[in-house]
């Protein structure tokens, strides 16, 4: 606790008590980010490339790019495997909240884009319910597995935060 200001415990003594004197590798949550800069580069890099995104005006693709930076870094920041644990599930359900808003965007406009294949030799069209009615339903259906997929591992991350913050008191 010396890296506190001195006095700090008459004026916060709840705090102070709260507050954990090292993290689970050993060093204070305040030198977390100083003990390696490097580590923190593809993160850095992410952040960039979000900015640059929305710089270009590929405004809800830099948008998902930042905030899938900023859960990278509160899951690499976190000190104790709970929080880690709670912030996934906070990532999955934000993205099955995306997966499920375009799903049923789809479902309401009548148009979906089609992916056939992954990859250099992927192509993707756009495809309506009357035109071809078996690709639109196709990658319809797959925003709504993946938001149903998502969902279950955000209710995994929840129960497996709240197991570890149970754990965690017994000791």
């Amino acid at each position: 606790m010396s890296s506190l200001p001195k006095g700090s415990e008459k004026i916060f003594p709840r705090l102070v008590q709260r507050l954990p004197a090292s993290s689970q590798s050993g060093h204070t949550t305040k030198d977390a980010m100083t003990e390696s800069p490097s580590r923190y580069g593809g993160i850095a890099a992410v952040f960039v490339f979000g900015i640059g995104l929305l710089a270009l005006g590929r405004i809800w693709t830099g948008i998902g790019v930042l905030v899938f930076g900023a859960l990278a870094m509160a899951i690499v920041l976190s000190p104790s495997a709970s929080s880690k644990a709670l912030f996934a599930a906070v990532g999955a359900l934000i993205l099955s909240g995306v997966l499920a808003y375009k799903a049923a965007y789809n479902e309401v406009s009548g148009t979906a884009t089609y992916h056939r294949g992954f990859g250099r030799q992927g192509r993707s069209e756009q495809v309506t319910r009357e035109a071809a009615p078996d690709k639109f339903r196709e990658a319809t259906n797959f925003l709504w597995a993946g938001s149903i997929l998502s969902v279950l591992g955000a209710v995994i991350g929840f129960r497996f935060s709240r197991k570890l913050d149970d754990c965690s008191t017994d000791f």
